[in-house]
């Protein structure tokens, strides 16, 4: 059986965070640069993420929450049941990370005033602005050695190494709170309470033939299963569905 983890943000924090995760792994699996359609996409992912960046300023929070991460480790740490040698790297890389991002500027600075990215990156906002007609450089820039394009592709996805590892470890901390939890959603139906959780994670069997749409917030949810549209255009699934959901 072939089962799903689909995750549901219950606050915007959380949205950015999972947004920057998914763009952030899209840029690393495009920047081996392998075809010209998959250098277009890598300039494409680098400039939905500096804008998201951009209108975002999630360092704060950053650190705000690997500081909340570093309280509830320490306070793991005098539980008898927890390993030390398993938390203390936890704890340390909690620190580190909080230490780094305090001495860090804005993550996309430099790429800002890269003067190579700044003309492009106001073409590709343009609806098929990323033309060669428009932006003869790009067409050069294709067709320079593999090497060198490499060496440039890598040097401004370094650019995020901190924020990568920033988001990955609030995250993973986010997603290990929760455990899974057989629930039942009658006629494709399931709400309840979230006591200030920040993330659903809702695992489902792809062979029942639906997917799950949540509305709420960081107080209450629901779940709604739905099924591609059918002939008479109902979306809504009406069969009861067992699922597992970890609130986290």
């Amino acid at each position: 059986m072939t089962e799903l983890i689909y995750e549901h943000p219950l606050n915007e924090k959380l949205r950015t965070y999972l947004r920057l995760e998914q763009l952030l792994s899209q840029l690393h699996n495009l920047k081996a640069l392998d075809s010209e359609w998959q250098q277009q996409a890598f300039f494409s992912t680098l400039f939905a993420l500096i804008e998201v960046l951009d209108r975002n300023d999630i360092r704060p929070d950053l650190i705000k929450d690997c500081e909340r991460c570093e309280t509830a480790l320490v306070a793991w740490a005098n539980h008898p049941s927890v390993s030390d040698d398993k938390l203390k790297p936890v704890l340390q890389q909690a620190v580190r990370l909080q230490s780094e991002l305090l001495r860090s500027s804005k993550f996309v600075g430099n790429l800002k005033e890269d003067k190579f990215l700044s003309p492009l990156r106001q073409r590709f906002a343009i609806p098929g602005g990323a033309c060669y007609f428009d932006l003869p450089q790009l067409q050069y820039w294709f067709n320079l050695p593999q090497a060198e394009r490499t060496l440039m592709a890598n040097t401004w996805f370094n650019e995020f190494n901190l924020l990568q590892q920033a988001v990955s470890f609030v995250l993973g901390f986010c997603r290990e709170k929760g455990q899974f939890a057989t629930v039942n959603a009658q006629n494709g139906f399931y709400q309840h309470n979230t006591e200030q959780h920040e993330l659903l994670r809702i695992c489902y069997p792809l062979e029942a033939g639906v997917y799950p749409t949540v509305s709420g917030n960081k107080y209450r949810y629901a779940i709604r299963f739905m099924q591609l549209c059918d002939e008479n255009g109902r979306s809504s699934s009406e069969k009861n569905i067992s699922f597992r959901l970890a609130c986290c």
